[in-house]
């Protein structure tokens, strides 16, 4: 089959990371082409197998673009166009009359995107996303899988405290103000160590110094060693307002000692009630995990054993391709 994603995003983050995933285990049984914005530099961990073509950014309503970009689709030939996100899907919508393959799209998250109510087969990366679709056409869950890697043993030095980590780009909605906030009132020695970059570094700084943590919270900047990270520490926290479905808890189900969220998308279907917490109460939850270690490791354990099968890439793939195969008999 030759399948062709198109995500028209500017930054790489979690939806990227998906599509390249995707696209890298895709190629490995089937002829897959990736069309992003950009010079595509920050796909270099893209597979060699995967065809990458880069377009220049431009608005949905450029004509000129949507004409080389409905060229580039002729010229692909794909038997199947799959789109990422808002701005791909609103594109690719104003010109799916001449496209010459079946278009599904998928909405990573719930917050936006009003094209998806307009199409007729859409993937959301959670009920919850599901749901925020008010449309006709036909709409399919599949959640974000990864293929784990191996784990070094002892790599990193373990810290004589408490150590915890959030992982993700520096930006309002995952979070961290108010995880920084809520570590300020622990009673307990520890270390947080926040992993990303973006937009909000300088005010999160601000506020560490202001809070005087500067010894125990640390913004870490990018790393590409986030399963060792995770493995190494107690506990890895997700403080985020609003997720589709974090690749970063898929991340934790397979190398986290124990993982704790607030209650977004994708984490109240798959956590148990014992590792969600709510937003005003991060620190009674920190708190209670230091008191109990053991017995959360225990459980989450347990949870990651009962649900790891499900979030292997392999698998989520074999649901895109088996979906694709019914989009393209036109059902």
């Amino acid at each position: 089959m030759k399948i062709c994603h198109f995500i028209a995003s500017s930054q790489f983050g979690g939806a990227e990371k998906v599509v390249m995933n995707l696209c890298n285990e895709m190629s490995k049984e089937h002829d897959v082409h990736l069309i992003v914005f950009g010079n595509g530099e920050n796909f270099q961990s893209l597979s060699s197998k995967v065809t990458l073509h880069t377009v220049k950014e431009f608005k949905r309503y450029n004509p000129m673009a949507i004409f080389q970009l409905l060229r580039l689709f002729k010229k692909i030939a794909p038997d199947i166009i799959h789109t990422h996100g808002a701005k791909a899907s609103r594109i690719v919508c104003t010109i799916e009359r001449w496209i010459p393959a079946p278009l599904i799209a998928t909405k990573h998250n719930a917050r936006k995107g009003k094209v998806f109510n307009r199409l007729k087969h859409v993937i959301a990366v959670s009920k919850q996303v599901a749901l925020s679709i008010r449309g006709k056409g036909r709409y399919y869950t599949i959640y974000n899988g990864i293929e784990p890697v191996e784990i070094e043993s002892g790599s990193m030095e373990s810290p004589k405290v408490f150590s915890m980590c959030a992982i993700g780009r520096l930006d309002p909605i995952k979070g961290f103000d108010r995880l920084i906030d809520a570590v300020a009132q622990l009673d307990f020695d520890y270390i947080l160590d926040i992993v990303g970059e973006g937009k909000a570094y300088t005010d999160l700084d601000k506020q560490i110094r202001r809070l005087g943590l500067e010894d125990r919270v640390k913004l870490c900047g990018y790393s590409d060693a986030i399963p060792q990270i995770m493995s190494e520490v107690d506990v890895v926290v997700m403080s985020s307002v609003s997720e589709g479905f974090s690749l970063v808890m898929v991340e934790a189900l397979f190398y986290a000692n124990i993982f704790v969220s607030t209650p977004v998308s994708g984490a109240i279907e798959v956590l148990d009630d014992q590792f969600l917490m709510s937003a005003d109460a991060i620190a009674e939850k920190l708190n209670d995990i230091y008191r109990h270690k053991e017995r959360y490791e225990n459980d989450f354990r347990q949870l990651k054993e009962r649900t790891n099968n499900r979030f292997l890439l392999q698998n989520v793939v074999k649901e895109h391709i088996d979906i694709y195969k019914k989009v393209c008999k036109g059902w």
